[in-house]
């Protein structure tokens, strides 16, 4: 008997040390929902090859929803197209092409409301998407979002254009853009949000199965161009783009869904990887066993940006100069004409 108390007692520091090594690890696979920062990563949802969906969501804001309540406001960290992988476009419409010529008024003027968000196709998918990559206690953990959005300028290019005079792209209010919507896209203004980590063009390149490309907004432009909603060019500049994608230049043109999560459903919040800062967790909800599903906890790398004003100025300055040489040359070309015909005489 004393041989046994005496074993017990060697053993005991060990034991503890051991039980204390294993509510560490408890706490750090199940750590609170306010360990969470933002910038960090969470994965949940249904990840398909397909569609390029990965189950990766990056926080925007780790304390309140985009109506400004208690939760999280998320956006999806890469881009995601439809199931067989092809673009996806804000509304489908055949036939018309903008350009700076032709802005779709003729099309716009019959088919009024082809900006809206609400009953656009791109609306539709994003109502689908939440339907079928979430369970269900993931999509109740999805709040219903109710927003109206303002009218916001931004600077354009710089230069004045057609449709863009000042050199701003200009944004109309949208009046109840969502209404109930779990799954949505951004807005201009909140793209542009410095306090949401869009500080600037490098921090808004998004990529589809690896590569830097589109996405749409749900901010309809002015009618200027009454068919151009607010778009996410690949290098990260924010400008429109027409509703059906069809214009004179030709991108590729995707989804980055965002939602509202309700952070007091989380049930467990297990961290996968960290990497300069960022944390990537595996997310479950109450209601459900625990997420198992397997997550590329990897991160992409940052965007390649191009500075458009300065390409525009120097293009413009380009063009000034050949115009300029074209007009001296014919200017030299007339006197020594005139100078032959004196002779002549």
């Amino acid at each position: 008997m004393k041989r046994i108390v005496m074993i017990l007692k060697r053993s005991l520091p060990a034991l503890l040390a051991l039980l204390l090594l294993l509510s560490g690890v408890a706490a750090e696979a199940s750590a609170p929902a306010d360990a969470v920062k933002q910038g960090d990563v969470l994965c949940f949802g249904e990840p398909d090859a397909d569609s390029g969906f990965d189950g990766k969501w990056l926080v925007l804001d780790p304390a309140h929803t985009s109506m400004g309540t208690d939760g999280m406001f998320l956006a999806s960290l890469n881009l995601v197209g439809a199931d067989n992988g092809d673009p996806l476009v804000f509304r489908s419409i055949d036939g018309v092409s903008v350009s700076f010529s032709d802005r779709g008024e003729s099309y716009a003027s019959v088919h009024p409301g082809a900006t809206d968000y609400q009953g656009s196709d791109l609306q539709q998918w994003c109502e689908r998407f939440s339907q079928e990559r979430f369970s269900s206690a993931e999509r109740e953990a999805l709040i219903p979002t109710f927003k109206s959005d303002s009218a916001i300028v931004i600077s354009g290019l710089g230069l004045p254009l057609p449709g863009a005079k000042a050199g701003t792209v200009d944004f109309d209010p949208a009046e109840n853009v969502l209404s109930g919507d779990r799954i949505f896209t951004l807005s201009v203004a909140e793209i542009t949000n410095e306090s949401y980590g869009f500080a600037d063009d490098r921090a808004r390149v998004a990529f589809y199965k690896g590569e830097a490309s589109g996405y749409w907004l749900r901010s309809p432009h002015i009618p200027t161009f009454p068919l151009d909603v607010g778009f996410v060019f690949s290098f990260g500049s924010v400008m429109d783009y027409p509703v059906n994608a069809s214009s004179m230049y030709q991108m590729t043109t995707y989804a980055r869904p965002a939602c509202n999560l309700d952070s007091a459903r989380i049930s467990v919040l297990e961290k996968l990887s960290e990497q300069d800062g960022v944390v990537v967790w595996r997310v479950s909800f109450e209601g459900e066993e625990a997420n198992e599903r397997s997550y590329d906890d990897s991160l992409p790398a940052a965007g390649k940006v191009m500075d458009l004003k300065t390409m525009f100025t120097t293009a413009l300055v380009i063009v000034l100069v050949v115009v300029a040489a074209l007009i001296s040359l014919l200017v030299w070309l007339v006197v020594r004409l005139v100078k032959k015909r004196k002779s002549r005489r």
